[in-house]
């Protein structure tokens, strides 16, 4: 099939109103799914055949190709991602993923990296062509496929989802810029399809990042600008600059550079660091900037003030509520608080979640984690009113992390551990249970691993799914949702007799002992702590240790015996996610 995709107009201002519904705009490939009784393909936007790229999106349409035969033949329009997050994307994954041509590299990074493919908007289905109905009417039938695929209309965990479709701007705009997602796709409800054409009935707007740099050298063949920074003493390259300038701003360079800089060779000045420059992108690493385009000069600048660590917090995002306090006071021995607070801005989209909905408990260590530190779970009378509490005890209100600038707020007031517990602030049943397991001593480590995997197998027998987490500390922790009401007492009974199992068949390696100074070398089954009240460490939390360690979801093919939780530090998590993604995402 010859298909040329309908395009959105980029625009600096979404569009507002009721005839207008919003879209999350991923980072990836635009895709054509071709789908007929014979075959599956994957079109992109220039007529590419993807299909040997991306083999899990075509098993996953085999694997349900019987339910699917009525809606057969379909053509489906959507985006190839690799997710980092619900929202987020990882373009240079997926760019990975189109350069590979061998099978055995497909096989590989198709089981360990699966692609996603995010559908939007259908041009076929049942054979009979939609592209002339309104939009709202291809989504509802795009919705009536799905269900009756039993599939979830917009669950990551699934190969292929639909994309959330919001009908308020700002909820739209609040997720993305959460996510750090691309940016935001306006689409008129009553458009219609027009292939091949760029269309204001579909809008874009950017989430950009926003640097400064100073300028250091013009190639007058190519027109771009070289943008630096300062690296401590060093002035390191931030990446190249064209688009952007208007003509005057254009005029005004040129006539700066040749009076002031100097000629480098035919085509290319040396401008002395004097002009600094606010710049939009997407991304800024390898000494490139994404999509970069000129935002203005910044006259109240000085290249000084142009850093590495200022960019950082560019590309970070943070909420215009949040400015980091002392952010070069070190709160670990290898992190300052800059690299704590861009932390938890980066894991956010995973860890808000988790705290979400549950009265929160903190540790707080104020002047870092070797010395004092204190526990809070009600509101301090400084807080900003964006917090958000619910009654407590003793007319106190417990605080609840709603959203992302109440826990950067916490974040910059050195609240480095976040423990919830096991239900919701509107139940009294948990939402899910949690095993923790907890060897004596890193030594025993194996013990947990160990412990996880015949859990694992138990539970499952029974058909809960299991999701495994170092603790940040010594142990390993087992996530089991809850798909139906269990009371307390219910988990209670489970957990117990699960731990009395595994210590029957293996005495000399696990105890349900409390008492510390009777479990020997034993490792710990701790059901008891798994009550009302009690609190677990969130995923993807710090924990107040010399190394920085976090509390991270592990994929179950990485237990083994040489797995150390202390590899798991605030440095690693970021990059790890990147490459990895989340176990977590379907928990």
């Amino acid at each position: 099939m010859m298909w040329k995709p309908m395009l959105p107009t980029l625009v600096e201002d979404i569009p507002k109103g009721e005839d207008w519904v919003y879209e999350v705009k991923y980072d990836g490939f635009r895709c054509g799914l071709e789908w007929n009784e014979d075959a599956v393909k994957l079109w992109s936007r220039n007529g590419t055949d993807l299909t040997p790229q991306f083999p899990e999106i075509v098993e996953w349409c085999e694997e349900h190709a019987e339910e699917a035969k009525p809606y057969l033949p379909l053509f489906l329009d959507g985006e190839l991602v690799v997710l980092e997050t619900r929202l987020r994307a990882n373009f240079s994954m997926i760019q990975k993923r189109g350069r590979t041509k061998s099978n055995e590299g497909v096989d590989k990074l198709s089981h360990h990296r699966p692609a996603t493919l995010v559908i939007f908007d259908g041009l076929q289905l049942k054979g009979k062509n939609i592209e002339n109905q309104l939009l709202h009417k291809r989504r509802e039938q795009l919705e009536q496929f799905f269900k009756e695929m039993e599939w979830e209309l917009t669950d990551p965990s699934q190969r292929i989802h639909l994309v959330d479709q919001y009908v308020r701007e700002d909820q739209a705009w609040k997720d993305v810029f959460l996510h750090q997602g691309e940016g935001l796709v306006a689409k008129n409800q009553r458009s219609k399809i027009t292939n091949g054409k760029r269309t204001t009935k579909w809008q874009k707007v950017k989430n950009w990042r926003t640097v400064t740099g100073f300028l250091t050298t013009w190639n007058m063949e190519n027109d771009y600008y070289d943008v630096s920074i300062y690296r401590g003493d060093d002035i390191i390259l931030l990446g190249k600059l064209k688009h952007g300038f208007d003509d005057e701003q254009k005029a005004t360079l040129r006539k700066f550079v040749k009076e002031n800089g100097g000629k480098v060779d035919a085509n290319t000045w040396e401008i002395p660091p004097s002009v600094c420059v606010e710049v939009n992108c997407l991304e800024a690493k390898d000494r490139e900037l994404r999509e970069p385009v000129f935002q203005q000069f910044r006259f109240d600048l000085e290249p000084k003030d142009c850093t590495y660590e200022a960019v950082r917090e560019g590309l970070g995002q943070l909420p215009n509520s949040i400015e980091i306090s002392k952010p070069d006071k070190y709160l670990f021995p290898d992190f300052n608080k800059r690299d704590f607070v861009l932390y938890l801005r980066e894991v956010a989209p995973l860890l808000l979640p988790r705290l979400k909905n549950k009265r929160l408990t903190m540790i707080r260590f104020p002047d870092g984690i070797d010395e004092h530190s204190f526990y809070q779970k009600h509101l301090p009378d400084y807080a900003p009113e964006f917090i958000q509490t619910v009654p407590g005890e003793d007319d106190e209100e417990d605080i609840v992390c709603q959203d992302l600038q109440t826990l950067l707020w916490f974040g910059n007031h050195a609240a480095i551990e976040y423990h919830v517990p096991f239900q919701r602030i509107d139940s009294n049943l948990p939402d899910e249970m949690v095993f923790d397991l907890d060897p004596p001593t890193l030594k025993q480590f194996p013990l947990a691993v160990l412990a996880a995997q015949l859990i694992k197998e138990m539970c499952e027998h029974q058909g809960f799914r299991v999701n495994v987490k170092t603790s940040g500390k010594t142990g390993l922790q087992l996530h089991i949702p809850l798909e139906e009401d269990m009371t307390f007492d219910d988990t209670r009974e489970f957990m117990e007799a699960v731990a009395k199992v595994l210590v029957e068949k293996y005495p000399e390696s696990f105890t349900i002992e409390r008492l510390k100074k009777n479990r020997g070398n034993k490792l710990y089954l701790d059901y008891i702590q798994h009550a009302p009240g009690k609190t677990i460490i969130a995923p993807y939390s710090p924990r107040a240790t010399k190394e920085g360690t976090v509390a991270t979801p592990l994929f179950w093919d990485e237990l083994n015996e040489s797995l150390d939780p202390r590899d798991f530090t605030m440095d690693i998590i970021p990059k790890r996610l990147k490459e990895k993604g989340c176990p977590f995402f379907n928990a």
